[in-house]
């Protein structure tokens, strides 16, 4: 892989579609809800398949979705797939394969674009099904609620369908997409509208967390996984590498309380690897490191997280 690419290159926006379209949804009946017959892969440092794992860990979905991460790392000379391990020949156990362009094919033979994650795959096929991240967080959170942990609060409840779209959207659109739309950006103006949009929602944020244990209230709901992947990977990478860098996440007193107490929650925190973000954020790739730019930081001290 080439020293030049793009940071923002590690996994698709929800609106970046493939060139297949992989938009097949329970909610419409394309999918049947069939215990043990999906199959997600994720990577432990993407803002956008991290949501999706952390929910399906939360509310017990994982005893009937089975799930699997890719190596972090792009291998060297190829920045256009995902790889299941730091060997070419490593398979995901459950697939059978070795890199996630093979569960593209699968579903669509003559596929050419880049394979993205997170992707839902059908295990009778083998092949890709949905790789919209937030696509797959609705379908689960609606379609799959009847295989929730039954002590596990409704994550997308009907009442308040209306106001978690709009949060989510809010979080999508200010927080989750600014780095990666930063990172290309050729003008300061460009910069400044981005950093501001950044930090005015944040504060926004914090604001609302003020008299909330969460953001909808008492209880998890879908924009708290958006949103503390967000803030973790904020705290690791983002302030440093995409100079959003106003504040810290610490100095934003509601947010810090939050996040440190969803990290707590076990599906939280067996879905963060702070080796794995900041390996891709900073390296990319399994290339020979001979440039700073590519030098894994010694910090944050993460040991804060555990405090």
């Amino acid at each position: 892989m080439s020293q030049n690419v793009k940071r923002g290159d590690a996994c698709a926006l929800p609106t970046q579609k493939n060139d297949a379209g992989f938009t097949k949804k329970f909610s419409t009946g394309e999918l049947p809800v069939e215990p043990n017959r999906y199959h997600y892969v994720w990577a432990k440092f993407c803002p956008w398949a991290t949501p999706a794992a952390m929910m399906i860990d939360y509310t017990g979905l994982n005893k009937v979705i089975s799930k699997f991460a890719t190596y972090p790392l792009r291998h060297p000379g190829i920045d256009d797939d995902w790889f299941f391990g730091k060997n070419a020949d490593d398979e995901d156990p459950m697939l059978h394969t070795t890199r996630l362009s093979q569960n593209y094919k699968k579903a669509v033979p003559n596929f050419s674009a880049r394979p993205t994650v997170p992707a839902l795959i059908d295990l009778t096929t083998g092949g890709v099904v949905n790789d919209s991240s937030r696509d797959i967080m609705f379908e689960l959170g609606g379609s799959w609620r009847g295989y929730f942990d039954q002590n596990v609060p409704d994550v997308y409840p009907d009442d308040l369908k209306a106001e978690i779209d709009a949060m989510n959207t809010r979080i999508i659109t200010d927080i989750t997409s600014i780095p990666g739309k930063i990172n290309d950006v050729d003008s300061q103006a460009e910069y400044d509208m981005l950093f501001n949009q950044y930090f005015d929602r944040l504060a926004q944020l914090d604001r609302r967390l003020a008299d909330k244990r969460f953001l909808m209230g008492d209880h998890i709901t879908l924009p708290d996984f958006w949103l503390v992947v967000s803030l973790i990977r904020f705290d690791v990478v983002f302030y440093f590498k995409s100079k959003l860098n106003k504040k810290r996440l610490v100095d934003f007193p509601n947010l810090w309380r939050y996040a440190k107490e969803c990290y707590q929650i076990p599906a939280f925190k067996q879905n963060t690897d702070f080796t794995a973000i900041k390996q891709h954020f900073f390296q990319v790739s399994d290339d020979p490191v001979t440039s700073f730019d590519r030098v894994i930081p010694g910090g944050p001290d993460l040991s804060k997280w555990e405090d």
